[in-house]
């Protein structure tokens, strides 16, 4: 049976704070509504009472509970994760809080006799016991032993991944890691943040050992029925999301990381749902719900164009309705040196020139600064990662880490010199000069040319010295080892795979309509997700 999902925003405040909703037609039932909503981020001022009957939650939270009572029949609620803020309290505190959370998402079901909640633990939520420092005096993530046990029911051996964080003097603490379950007949499988979140909230990396369990869960799972549609969801998405804030608010480069995407990319009916990146303008959905949405290929690589099974969403705000140029947020080129006529590639040792033809992934970074990452796909190095960076010594190798590079597009070329300016588009046929931020003095500039160092081109690529001005570089009329052209790659086309979709939050921050930080209990912009 083919399932037929649409995703709808239902909640959409701005300024006047009105909380807008899509419904279906009425000829369609729905086989599954599920309500998705993200990072409610109770505050320390809402929860660190004396007085345990003083605790809140946000009303952003609370009208929107409402707002799917009446307008919505839901039959499965998700919550993404950063229930609370960082903020230390006791756990008494802590449990009224959970208490509320449960209390009020009840209340959304159209009968109190069912009323499953699927809880994603957060980075914050760990937080919220001992604000980042361990030993911990409770744990601040657990949403099983209440209230999912009891609204959902007790997860089997098979359906529960267990994992031991490091508590300090207090010894270990078990963490629920990963877990499913099946619910009007659809697999829901999480993955918590666990236990490297539990000791820092800032460190975004998913342990192998529960991505591993998840990998074979899912392949459990789809041993079945390869065609049917699974739920997957998270609070930390991939760095290559669209619209994401910047890639470092995404999960970090690790072997949980590959393993998570290489197995996910199997499934092309797998649906993922993440949380976390509410900050910025370009984290909230502007016109299209379609611009959280990132469609991966089979291989892992994100899907830059539409097809049929990735369609754009209805209009979201009809005032401002008027189609904006995206850039893709990576493109792959031949990378081909004006001086030998070789490609920038990997050799058996590191960074080089080779005679073929090699795909490099051009990644946006930042595009406010125009800043781009390039990952040079090859067979030599990938051990110390594939990204071209400028080491400590100015000189170009290959590094597991992402660092800022820039394009300088050639405008005047002759024997008087050569001079090439900033640009944030590339063109293929084009010539450039590819400048990197040095490694270690992030104020240095170092151009990539394709002399090898030493004189061979077995180790590493030789880096010249630059000082742009008013956004342009001038080079000698000799320098053309410095000039790079783009070819367009032709690559083989993988069939397209999952998707993720972010969920919306209960709190955007720092943007033009909220500029303020996270302690804003009535904020201007919400959103939701409806499934």
């Amino acid at each position: 049976m083919k399932y037929r999902f649409l995703f709808l925003l239902i909640a959409w405040m701005v300024l006047c704070g009105i909380l807008h909703a899509q419904s279906l037609e009425e000829d369609e039932k729905p086989l599954l509504t599920l309500a998705c909503i993200s990072d409610i981020h109770t505050e320390r001022s809402l929860i660190d009472c004396a007085n345990l009957e003083d605790i809140a939650l946000r009303g952003s939270f609370v009208r929107t509970i409402a707002k799917l009572k009446k307008d919505e029949k839901i039959d499965v609620m998700l919550l993404g994760g950063d229930c609370t803020s960082d903020a230390t309290i006791p756990v008494a505190n802590w449990q009224q809080v959970r208490k509320l959370i449960a209390r009020y998402t009840r209340m959304a079901f159209p009968s109190s006799a069912s009323t499953p909640v699927l809880y994603v633990t957060g980075n914050h939520d760990y937080e919220v016991a001992n604000w980042d420092n361990i030993p911990k005096p409770y744990n601040a993530g657990d949403y099983y032993t209440f209230p999912m046990k009891d609204d959902i029911g007790e997860l089997s051996e098979n359906d529960a991944f267990y994992e031991e964080a490091d508590n300090g003097d207090l010894g270990t603490m078990n963490l629920l890691a990963a877990y499913h379950y099946v619910i009007n007949g659809f697999d829901f499988v999480i993955l918590n943040c666990g236990k490297n979140f539990f000791k820092s909230a800032w460190d975004y990396v998913y342990s192998e050992e529960s991505v591993q369990w998840v990998a074979d869960k899912l392949a459990e799972i789809y041993a079945d029925n390869p065609n049917k549609t699974v739920f997957f969801a998270l609070h930390v998405p991939f760095s290559d999301s669209n619209s994401i804030r910047e890639p470092s608010k995404g999960i970090a480069s690790s072997p949980g990381e590959k393993l998570l995407k290489k197995t996910l990319s199997k499934y092309p009916n797998l649906i993922m749902l993440y949380g976390h990146d509410h900050g910025g303008d370009k984290a909230y959905t502007r016109r299209k719900t379609s611009q959280r949405v990132t469609r991966y290929d089979m291989n892992g690589n994100v899907i830059a164009t539409t097809d049929e099974t990735h369609v754009d969403g209805a209009t979201q705000d009809p005032e401002n309705d008027q189609e904006e140029e995206v850039q893709p947020t990576e493109s792959q080129w031949y990378i081909r040196s004006e001086a030998s006529g070789e490609y920038l590639g990997f050799n058996p040792r590191n960074l080089g020139m080779v005679t073929e033809t090699n795909v490099v992934k051009v990644e946006v970074m930042d595009e406010s600064t125009a800043a781009f990452a390039l990952c040079v796909s090859g067979s030599g190095s990938e051990a110390n990662g594939n990204y071209v960076i400028s080491s400590s010594s100015g000189r170009f190798s290959a590094n597991a880490n992402k660092y800022p590079t820039y394009f300088f597009k050639v405008t005047k070329k002759d024997d008087t010199g050569i001079v090439a300016e900033k640009v944030s588009r590339l063109e293929k046929g084009e010539t450039y000069v590819i400048v990197a931020e040095n490694a270690k003095d992030r104020s240095l500039l170092y151009a990539l040319t394709s002399e090898g160092y030493p004189a061979t081109n077995s180790n590493r690529l030789v880096g010249l010295s630059v000082v742009p001005t008013d956004g342009k570089i001038t080079l000698d009329a000799s320098q053309i080892n410095a000039l790079w052209t783009l070819e367009e790659a032709v690559t083989e086309t993988a069939q397209p795979s999952f998707f993720s979709a972010f969920m919306g939050s209960m709190r955007y921050y720092y943007n033009t309509i909220d500029p303020g930080d996270m302690p804003v209990e009535t904020p201007n912009i919400v959103q939701a997700l409806m499934v």
